[in-house]
């Protein structure tokens, strides 16, 4: 678990007893905005701004290669939660309902270190299709709006925008940060793809842009936004949603090969897998604590371990494992022994059974070198100059006539080159 993730958990002893079951995380010094919030139904929420299809981000997203940072890599605009709903209403334009927890900037699109802005929004917005001067009776997830609509370029019009929390007057006043006043702003808990219903949010995500769905999280099972008046009767509970949820689960890092206790020489392959309930982005084996190979950005991860380079002995292998939140898995050391001594040479094949060697002294080397075969001995030969023996005939072998050796020994002769 990252230490901003750790913080974000520990920093609930510090809320209000009025929201006491909602979050805000400390502030992080990279970004200037909390590391994170939860609400009471322990939904926990990031930035998003990581996906620029499913953070709504636009653009504007931050170099993902690059951590973020205030002022150099950040959105000018964001959201922890988002979520819209649209009705069909003949005549209008746009029905909108937007709901929702932004971070944006006092100078935006200026991005500004120390002009951190932080509010829950809710926007209901109907442009045509309704009545001049008629009230409708608007009903969303966190409540009920009656509101008149008014002429705008001749059209019946509803506009209504509602931020609370820390917004531009508050940060230029210096109330905040600390962003506590966010928890008393409109829309908690958090709307959210419901769980009953396919298809399920992408991992790590809440919902996805784009894609109306039906939804939980309205403290009152409200889950709808409608719009009832003068000529209007419309309902959805439906909902684009965005939020990128904050990983508390480590991911878990396992050593398959070589076994715990094995003894290992020559070069061995080292085998580690990994997996992660949203994504692993790095694993890592090393040998007593130092890498051993590259990290792969997936599982199975093999790297090859040259073990003459290691001393005779006990070694330690481990793999780590990191996911997209951060959070770091540690497997289990794997202990293993290295033994490169040479290997004993093998003992000596047993002795044949004993033959007596032949007398071949004085006979020819052909027939001497036959007679010897035939008791299954070898032979080899040198020739010397004698005086008293034919060339071509034994002068001399190495075992006396009947001398009783193992079969397959040799007898080594001298043969006779003449004078």
């Amino acid at each position: 678990m990252s230490a901003a993730v750790g913080a974000l958990l520990l920093i609930s002893t510090t809320v209000s007893a009025q929201v006491a079951n909602r979050v805000v995380g400390p502030t992080d010094p990279a970004t200037g905005f909390p590391v994170g919030l939860i609400d009471e139904r322990g939904t926990s929420l990031a930035p998003c701004v990581t996906d620029i299809v499913l953070c709504l981000a636009g653009t504007t997203l931050p170099n993902l290669a690059l951590p973020p940072s205030v002022p150099g890599n950040f959105p000018a605009e964001f959201f922890y939660s988002l979520a819209d709903a649209h009705l069909d209403i003949p005549g209008s334009t746009v029905a909108l309902l937007r709901v929702g927890i932004e971070g944006t900037f006092v100078n935006a699109p200026l991005v500004q270190a120390g002009q951190q802005v932080l509010f829950g929004r809710v926007r209901v917005r109907i442009r045509g299709g309704l009545t001049v001067g008629g009230t409708y009776r608007i009903t969303h997830p966190y409540g009920v709006l009656n509101a008149v609509a008014v002429s705008v370029a001749g059209v019946g019009t509803i506009d209504q925008t509602v931020d609370l929390g820390c917004v531009a007057a508050l940060v230029t006043a210096g109330i905040c940060p600390p962003f506590t006043p966010i928890l008393t702003s409109t829309p908690w808990p958090f709307l959210i793809w419901d769980p009953a219903v396919a298809p399920a949010a992408p991992a790590g995500f809440i919902g996805a842009p784009g894609i109306p769905h039906a939804v939980v999280g309205s403290p009152t099972g409200t889950n709808l936004f409608s719009v009832k008046g003068p000529n209007v009767s419309a309902l959805t509970t439906l909902f684009s949603v965005a939020g990128k949820r904050i990983d508390f689960t480590p991911p878990k890092a396992t050593i398959t090969s070589p076994l715990a206790g094995a003894t290992v020489s020559g070069t061995v392959p080292v085998t580690a897998t990994a997996t992660d309930n949203v994504g692993v982005t790095s694993l890592q084996i090393q040998l007593d604590d130092i890498n051993l190979g590259l990290a792969s950005a997936s599982s199975p991860l093999t790297v090859s371990w040259n073990t003459t380079l290691s001393t005779a002995g006990s070694h330690r292998l481990t793999a780590i494992a990191h996911d997209l939140a951060g959070n770091v898995g540690t497997s289990a050391v794997v202990l293993v022994t290295v033994n490169n001594a040479a290997p004993p040479p093998p003992p000596p094949p047993p002795p044949g059974p004993l033959v007596q060697t032949p007398d071949v002294v004085g006979r020819p080397l052909a027939d001497a070198q036959s007679r010897i075969a035939a008791v299954h001995l070898t032979s080899t030969f040198t020739s010397a100059h004698s005086a008293n023996t034919k060339v071509g005939e034994v002068i001399s072998q190495s075992h006396a006539r009947n001398t009783l050796v193992p079969s397959g020994s040799n007898v080594a002769l001298v043969v006779s080159l003449g004078p």
